[in-house]
């Protein structure tokens, strides 16, 4: 729950860590990752609540795609640990996508640290979940916030693909159906020039998404040069896991 107060400070229970605190506003991604411009947003209650004075509507976040969601701590810490990093994973991903732009195969070489870029990820997923339940999952939030453990829970895999798609998704932890695989348990962003796709116990929603989840396993703050392939994928709606 989020709480106003007269003085326009917004508390509530940080996204991470779970206390009730002060909250910041976390951009997701992070600003200088090509996340630093005002945005227009839609929401559950604009674009399937037909009976809200909303619905159709849409709003406009100054500060950018993100939200009030992690306290003070988490995301001072956070930032430090993994946001810089993650930065110049995306500033090398603008580089070698805007190479390849009519291709569907998009391959480059990165030089990134890789645990410290997951744990971003990991890091935005949790402000996009607004169910509580990825931080209700104790090993996923430790291993988030130690910034030295390697090897996150199983259960979870983390995907990757390329896009420049105009059309963003932050979409928190889902349970959907699928046609084709039935019962998938599923998380989503997307902000140019990738998409991220988390699933919990699930296969991803695109065969070609490029699974990154071994990243997890290289200590922090080593740097490696990386081969990396991704499907171009063209997200035009606000539904989870469709791509045009």
């Amino acid at each position: 729950m989020l709480i106003l107060n007269r003085m326009k400070i917004i508390e509530g229970n940080c996204s991470l860590c779970g206390e009730f605190k002060k909250l910041s506003f976390e951009h997701v991604p992070p600003a200088a990752a090509f996340n630093n411009s005002p945005i227009f947003i839609q929401g559950y209650e604009h674009l399937t609540d037909e009976n809200s004075y909303l619905y159709g509507k849409k709003k406009k976040s100054n500060k950018g795609f993100g939200g009030y969601t992690l306290c003070e701590s988490c995301n001072n810490n956070t930032g430090d640990w993994y946001a810089r990093d993650f930065v110049e994973f995306a500033i090398q991903g603008m580089e070698i996508i805007k190479k390849k732009e009519l291709q569907y195969d998009i391959k480059g070489t990165y030089t990134i640290k890789p645990l410290n870029v997951i744990k971003q990820i990991l890091t935005m997923f949790m402000s996009a979940d607004k169910s509580g339940h990825l931080q209700s999952q104790k090993d996923l939030v430790e291993f988030i916030l130690n910034k030295e453990s390697i090897g996150m829970p199983e259960r979870y895999k983390v995907y990757l693909y390329s896009t420049l798609s105009p059309f963003k998704r932050m979409m928190g932890y889902s349970i959907v159906y699928d046609p084709k695989l039935g019962i998938q348990k599923w998380s989503e962003i997307n902000f140019q020039p990738f998409g991220y796709f988390l699933t919990e116990e699930s296969k991803p929603a695109h065969e070609h998404m490029c699974d990154i989840s071994t990243f997890d396993s290289i200590n922090y703050d080593k740097k490696l040069s990386v081969e990396i392939s991704t499907a171009y994928l063209s997200v035009n709606s606000p539904e989870i896991g469709f791509y045009g």
